[in-house]
């Protein structure tokens, strides 16, 4: 990741079939798409150790390991890349 990127974690259940997951990704990949040079999508099981870590057992997004809600809008998720971006440049 290069240095001055928001993380943007998105925590599926890799094992279930993707139309399980996919407005998430969609909500995910539209909202993201505005900040392409500013942010590292990083896409990861549920079943993880970094889902363990945050105590995630269902879909999730953390953006610097922030957890959002679970019903986030595009909006909070916008806000959120845009906290932690001016907070990371010098």
């Amino acid at each position: 990741m290069k240095k001055n990127k928001v993380k943007v974690e998105v925590f599926v259940p890799l094992d279930s079939c993707v139309c399980n997951f996919s407005p998430l990704m969609e909500k995910v990949g539209h909202t993201t798409s505005k900040y392409k040079d500013c942010v590292d999508i990083q896409v990861k099981s549920t079943k993880s150790s970094e889902a363990v870590k945050y105590g995630i057992k269902d879909t999730c997004i953390v953006v610097n390991g922030k957890q959002l809600s679970q019903d986030f809008t595009e909006k909070e998720l916008e806000k959120a890349i845009l906290d932690e971006h001016k907070g990371k440049e010098p």
